[in-house]
């Protein structure tokens, strides 16, 4: 009963507030008083005896307005972590074949018009349940995949007008066969592979693709072009040991490839492909901090009118970096990658700088809410609050697809 829930639910907190502002002006009641609890017509919301005690510091209608916004939030109550679920009614978005929601981006409509609620605390458009609207990229379609595994990971294509496909990075090992499949059912030919950073969250999928066409599994895919900038084997034994193994591995495994795929980008280059221009928009950072994902590419990309940031996991050091060198006009975009998964990527400059109006979360559920470890993920919601972003698409309410 989400939908109609949200619909009901301010106009009996207001109706609460009158009734208790009545008995708080009424003569012989206090605290002393017996009373019984207020049962709302309706919607059924329960006004607890105690709550229409007089309270010295408290106004009555904000205390139950933010006890009605944590239950809203809390499982059960329509703001589970996994976005759509628990039998919930309305117009739900369309389940693929695996399980996975799909969330449709839209031009207007009631569902991208909510917003962060009033507490900071994002609501995304799958915990909305978003139906397709008016298409904003000019007839290019662009997907997030959600992981297989639950781990963070960064997977995408954008399809052009023309059908053309350009894949980002493609998630890890075990997002291999899913992301193939999404490949083959988009016609298996894909224009331009961008790669931000060789970390198994982002290259492990492609790697598990090579291996397998080199081991004979053929799967019928055609690849134009791998687009990326590594650096040496030594490089990522020295300044990036913990990601040194993928590394490795992905730079012997490209190395087999012909010539005519590889493409080492630097920063300005442009990449066309029918109507969607690709813009490189740094080269690769030497930091002193989070060598790895500072190291990362940054790619800017045009389709239907719009422009799409793709941040990939650049952590603080790299974003002021590319801030410096692209100004706050060069990096201005309409939609925006969450850096790092949303948490401890770019600084808040930097946000305030791209100034979205579309932000995409590559983020599973547990890391949306700082579950088991101190992410950051709260405070980079804070700051796109502050911003006033409006639409929010996560990958822990499945794939998202922006039209």
């Amino acid at each position: 009963m989400r939908q109609k829930g949200q619909r009901n639910w301010f106009g009996s907190i207001l109706i609460a507030g009158l009734f208790a502002a009545a008995v708080m002006n009424a003569p012989g009641t206090g605290p002393d008083m017996p009373k019984e609890d207020l049962i709302l017509p309706e919607t059924g919301l329960k006004v607890p005896a105690d709550s229409l005690t007089i309270k010295k510091s408290g106004f009555l209608l904000t205390e139950l307005i933010s006890s009605e916004v944590t239950q809203l939030r809390s499982p059960g109550q329509g703001g589970n972590a996994s976005g759509l679920a628990n039998g919930q009614e309305g117009q739900a978005s369309p389940m693929n074949s695996n399980g996975s929601r799909v969330i449709t981006a839209a031009k207007g409509g009631a569902g991208g018009s909510i917003g962060p609620s009033i507490y900071g605390n994002i609501v995304t458009e799958g915990e909305k349940g978003v139906t397709p609207q008016e298409a904003i990229l000019g007839g290019a379609t662009l997907t997030f995949f959600s992981s297989r595994s639950d781990g963070q990971m960064l997977s995408a294509i954008l399809q052009t007008s023309q059908g053309s496909l350009i894949v980002v990075d493609g998630g890890t090992g075990d997002d291999g066969d899913y992301l193939r499949s999404q490949i083959q059912a988009r016609g298996s030919h894909v224009a331009a592979w961008l790669i931000t950073h060789p970390h198994g969250d982002h290259v492990g999928a492609l790697y598990k693709i090579l291996q397998d066409e080199a081991a004979g599994i053929r799967s019928g895919i055609q690849i134009d072009g791998i687009y990326y900038s590594f650096g040496t084997r030594e490089w990522y034994t020295e300044k990036d040991p913990s990601e040194q193994s993928m590394a490795h591995a992905m730079i012997g495994s490209i190395s087999g490839l012909p010539e005519t795929m590889l493409h080492t980008v630097t920063r300005g280059q442009t990449i066309q492909v029918d109507d969607v221009t690709i813009q490189v928009m740094n080269d690769r950072y030497e930091t002193a901090s989070d060598r790895g994902n500072n190291a990362g590419i940054v790619y800017k990309v045009w389709a239907g009118g719009k422009s799409i940031l793709f941040l990939g996991d650049m952590a603080k050091e790299g974003g002021e970096r590319l801030l410096a060198e692209n100004g706050a006009e060069g990096l201005k975009a309409d939609i925006v990658q969450m850096a790092h998964h949303g948490q401890n990527g770019v600084g808040e400059d930097v946000y305030k700088a791209i100034n979205p109006e579309i932000c995409v979360w590559p983020t599973p559920g547990w890391l949306w809410n700082s579950v088991g470890g101190n992410f950051r993920t709260a405070e980079t919601k804070g700051w796109l609050t502050r911003l006033n972003v409006q639409r929010h698409y996560c990958t822990k309410d499945g794939d998202q697809v922006i039209r």
